[in-house]
């Protein structure tokens, strides 16, 4: 991998790492607003526990290279969830912040492995 194309994914990645590990405070934290969205969306208590440990352990393995594949497709799934549950649920204004986590790991996969089209 040339200089910029690893500057670039290392930065994108940093960045998307930040991302998650602040969405996962949240829900770690057990922050009573949080666990009022999930309620109104319909979860089962303290699921979003198990995501926020989700969100934090994947963000952790974006900056381990040997995991860096499977944290990609970890955080994409928990990606499609959240944008389902965003549709379904919420104005559409929210799906702003995960659109741009989502569209940067694509971005990290393919700076990262080389890949044909």
């Amino acid at each position: 991998m040339d200089r910029t194309k690893k500057i670039i994914s290392w930065a994108l990645r940093i960045l998307v790492t930040a991302g998650f590990i602040m969405a996962s405070l949240g829900k770690l934290t057990q922050n009573p607003q949080v666990i009022a969205m999930f309620q109104d969306w319909g979860y089962p208590d303290h699921i979003y526990l198990i995501i926020g440990v989700a969100d934090l352990l994947l963000a952790i393995f974006l900056l381990l290279s040997r995991l860096l594949k499977f944290a990609i497709g970890g955080l994409l799934v928990i990606m499609i969830g959240t944008a389902i549950t965003l549709i379904v649920h919420d104005p559409m204004q929210q799906l702003i912040r995960p659109a741009l986590l989502s569209t940067f790991l694509p971005a990290i996969y393919f700076l990262n492995f080389k890949t044909s089209i």
